[in-house]
Formats: C-alpha cells, structure tokens, sequence
C-alpha cells in the first residue's frame, strides 16, 4: 500500500545526504514523499524524487563557525528552524512524519498535531537512557550528569512552540523522552553503549545510494598511495587547520584528493594535491588508504564501508564523541588541534596505515556496517513501523 510521507530536515549537507537513498527508495516503491528543506538543498532533494517544500531558511543564512562550539546557540538556531518549518506545512497532510534529529521540536510537534507516527533520523551518535549525545559534546561525556541552565529557556521556548500548535504535551517529554522509533545512520556497534539500546532504535549504517550531484571519482593510475582530506564546512571557518593538514602531504609520495567548498581558500599547492569542490568521497575512499577529518560521522562511516581507516582532527565539540570512538576502537588516530603540525599528521597517517590491529578493527566495522542493511533494511524498517 502506497503511502505519503513528510520529511523534515535543515538544508545541511551532512543530514540531509544521509537520507536522500531513502527517499529514493520510498519513491521506488510506490510511495509519495514530500521534503520539507531550504533551497540551497532543493535540487539533490527533488532529484531523489521528492517533492520539495521549500521555507526561508535561518539555517542556511547563520554564521556556523559562530555556533560550533556554542550549545544554547545552535539549538537555539534549530528551535527557530522548526518554527518557521511547522509555518511552511500549513495545509499538508502525510500518514507519517519523518524528520532529521536536529530539528526534532518540528517533527515531534507535527506528528502529535496530526496525530501521525512519527520516525527519527539520527546521522549522529543515538541518546537514551543510558547515553547523551548532546551531553557528550558539551557536558560530562555522555554518562547524564547535570544540565547546564541554558536548558530551562529552551524547554520554556519549547513549551511556547506547542502551545502555539495546539499541541498540550510537557516540554521536557517532548525534547528528552526516548521516541517511540528512530532510524540511525551507524552500526550498532560504533554507537556508545550500544547493547543498551532497544527495539525503539534500529542501527541501519550508512544509506548509500545513488548521488548524481556529485562527480566520480577514478585513481590516477600510478600506483601511489591514494589519501582523503576533507574537514566539510569547518575547513572554511578553520582555514588554517586545514591549510596544515594540505600542507603536511606536501613531502609524501601519496596522491591526495582534498575537497573543499572554495579551492580559493587553499592558496598555492603540492603538485600531489587534488582538489575537488563536489567529489563522491565512496569513490575516492574506494581506493584510498585513509581519511584525514574534522570528525563528520558521514566521512567516518563511509570510510568504514570500505574498511578504511581514519585520522581525526576534531575541530570544534561537536567533532569529540566521533573522535573519542575512533580512538576507543582502534578505527584510526585522534590528533588534537593544539598539537597539529605537519609533521605529527604525517607521523599518524603512515601509523594507521601500517597497524594491524588497526587494519583488523576496521574490517570488523566493515562488515558490522555491510550486515546492519543499509537502505533497504531502513526503508523496510520505516515501512513496517508505520504499518
């Protein structure tokens, strides 16, 4: 039975990627699904076969590298980001909500309103009783532990959002409560306290899928070692990290494709360094060696899928608990920003690259990832659950 589907989500790469391969799936079966995003997002979603409805996005015009370290401002952001998307589908119906983690306040108000089920998406590290994610990045890593005050303003914002949706509903069961099922993007196994996570949660892994939008990707052909660098947003709001880590393959042998959103921003470079503005990384991590990143859970996972191993440089909060679970499985090597040089980069990329033990973690992750079902097992998952 054909069913429609409402999707919510900010116009960000990193979460908006990770679902367009269920979207399209949705579509493959006969489903109708529309998109709820801004427009810098419209195009990849429409062409994943969804309808887009498209709002004035706060977003997509902030100043992120203000908020990356910030908690009360960017969930203050994403709050004001549900608002104006509960204004956008005014007039919609669908038999289920599916919305991105980050804008959770929209799509919890929205299935309570239409009485809907509702599914989470969750591209990052799952919360529950027993795990915090938005603890772990700002707070006492992730095991409760007290709240900082900032959280009695937003419940009180968030308590003043439903009320306005006609929606009666504690603000503090609608923001921290478990919800009834959600979708992650990670295998069971890479998540923190994993085995206590329940039927509520289904670990998918990464949804892989087509995705014209960006250009493929194959090696030269010399036989050199192939190495990814890519830090997403962060390497325009830290341009001098990333500048480092370019400059730090300046003196290997290696063939380095670097992505980038303004190649500008780079300056001068090795005669070794690639750089691609849109490059499918699946392509490149494919026939790589390792990737070299900020920490973004998109990167880390699709390097895992090739058995790949990781060198993180965690750029802001945000980019902690990916680190700390890189390191704590043996999946790469953490470098701290305050002790990046060249140098030690290049001393931790042939580490990784020549570790058994490493080299034997990451092809156990690969297969966890390979048996958690991908997008088929997600979209099945999604089905049965709203049936």
């Amino acid at each position: 039975m054909a069913r429609d589907y409402l999707f919510m989500c900010q116009p960000d790469h990193g979460h908006v990627i990770p679902n367009l391969a269920v979207v399209a799936e949705l579509v493959r079966r006969g489903n109708r699904v529309a998109y709820v995003t801004g427009e810098s997002m419209a195009e990849v979603v429409s062409a994943a076969g969804a309808r887009v409805i498209g709002y004035d996005s706060l977003y997509h015009k902030a100043n992120l590298r203000e908020l990356e370290d910030d908690p009360l401002g960017l969930i203050s952001l994403f709050l004001d980001e549900s608002r104006i998307m509960l204004d956008a589908v005014r007039g919609e119906s669908a038999d289920a909500v599916v919305y991105d983690i980050s804008v959770l306040h929209a799509g919890r108000i929205l299935a309570r309103k239409w009485g809907r089920p509702a599914v989470q998406l969750i591209p990052v590290f799952a919360s529950n009783e027993h795990f915090s994610y938005l603890s772990a990045v700002y707070g006492s890593g992730g095991d409760g532990g007290a709240l900082p005050g900032w959280v009695d303003d937003m419940l009180a914002r968030t308590a003043s959002l439903s009320a306005a949706h006609g929606v009666d509903v504690p603000p503090a069961d609608l923001w921290w409560s478990v919800q009834d099922f959600s979708l992650v993007n990670l295998p069971r196994a890479f998540q923190f306290e994993g085995q206590t996570f329940d039927r509520r949660f289904a670990f998918v892994g990464p949804c892989l899928g087509e995705r014209s939008f960006l250009s493929d990707w194959t090696p030269p052909g010399d036989d050199r070692p192939i190495a990814l660098l890519t830090f997403g947003t962060v390497a325009t709001s830290r341009p001098e990290l990333f500048r480092t880590c370019v400059a730090a393959f300046g003196d290997l042998p290696w063939h380095v494709v670097v992505t980038v959103p303004d190649p500008a921003d780079l300056g001068p470079l090795p005669p070794n360094v690639e750089v691609r503005r849109w490059v499918s990384h699946l392509s490149v991590l494919r026939h790589a060696s390792v990737a070299v990143t900020h920490g973004g859970m998109g990167t880390a996972m699709e390097a895992l899928y090739w058995g790949r191993p990781t060198v993180v440089v965690p750029a802001t909060a945000v980019d902690g608990p990916l680190a700390r679970r890189v390191a704590e499985l043996r999946l790469g090597r953490v470098l701290e920003p305050a002790r990046l040089t060249p140098g030690r980069l290049v001393a931790d990329v042939l580490a990784v690259v020549s570790d058994e033990r490493v080299r034997q973690a990451t092809a156990a992750m690969r297969d966890e990832i390979r048996a958690s079902g991908g997008t088929t097992r997600a979209v099945d998952e999604l089905e049965r659950y709203v049936r």
